[in-house]
């Protein structure tokens, strides 16, 4: 299975241009995707679905949560209104069936003069020929740890407890109308994905895989999760985004890690100001 994920900055390649074709035509050769700074209903771009947009092209399956929200209405000439919202998150494309999904809010706290926005990602089970995956999409804030920390925390509370909480209901509803089927399973084998702004120097990355001993490396235990990039045997200092180091990850389930074959980054695609990070596993 090939994995990629790929902040893909609202469609827009480094050199400014607007196409979210060759973002398509990045995204061509994977299984499942991890798109961040997906934006939908803007007046800028016509009010694009950008996920659909990239899933119709490729024919593929979709789910997109856009945790920032606002209104983008507009009332016509004969009075009556238009209504759409305008969004900004994250999504998995998948070759295969998504079974259920959610979208997460992740926690904010209001600076007074500098920019940041609502951030979130996508919790979504898939139901892959190999075996049921749970794929997250994820984007943290850019601002700096102070930032991030909390949502770092939320997010492995969630990725950590995913079987406490359960799918998206539980049990049958017996004769309902509506409910009728047996409750989702939640997939154990998990892949954590996206633009997470911190590099491994940073204190959010050993949150999620461990402590560095001196003596023993990385000490990653059942509560952590481990870096693909680094289960394929590459060095955790590289640059997934120009100037700013290795900010795009993909973090898996232990049971994962043994499965990576290789990790590599697409440097020279030009459809966004990030690399797409491109991770293959034998599954």
């Amino acid at each position: 299975m090939l994995f990629c994920t790929y902040n893909i900055h609202y469609g827009v390649g480094a050199d400014g241009k607007y196409d979210v074709a060759r973002i398509a035509d990045a995204l061509a050769e994977a299984d499942i995707v991890s798109i961040q700074e997906v934006v939908s209903g803007w007046p800028q771009n016509e009010f694009a679905d950008q996920t659909a947009e990239i899933a119709q092209r490729l024919n593929r399956y979709h789910w997109y949560h856009g945790a920032m929200e606002s209104d983008a209405s507009e009332v016509g000439a004969d009075g009556r209104i238009v209504n759409r919202r305008r969004s900004f998150g994250n999504a998995v494309i998948s070759r295969w069936p998504i079974a259920w999904a959610r979208g997460h809010l992740l926690p904010k706290t209001a600076l007074v003069d500098r920019f940041d926005l609502q951030r979130g990602f996508v919790e979504a089970a898939v139901a892959a020929p190999f075996g049921p995956l749970r794929v997250h999409s994820v984007h943290l804030s850019h601002v700096g740890p102070q930032q991030r920390l909390p949502q770092v925390r939320a997010l492995m509370d969630t990725v950590l407890n995913a079987e406490r909480t359960g799918s998206t209901w539980d049990s049958t509803g017996g004769g309902t109308f509506m409910f009728q089927e047996r409750r989702p399973d939640v997939p154990g084998p998990a892949i954590l994905a996206g633009d997470f702004n911190f590099t491994p120097a940073h204190p959010e990355y050993p949150l999620i895989c461990g402590e560095v001993s001196a003596q023993y490396g990385r000490l990653a235990t059942t509560l952590h999760l481990a870096d693909a990039w680094t289960a394929a045997g590459n060095s955790e200092d590289v640059d997934s985004f120009p100037r700013e180091g290795r900010i795009d990850h993909v973090f898996v389930t232990h049971d994962l890690a043994p499965k990576v074959k290789k990790a590599w980054i697409g440097h020279g695609i030009q459809a966004s100001d990030h690399w797409p990070v491109f991770v293959e596993f034998d599954l």
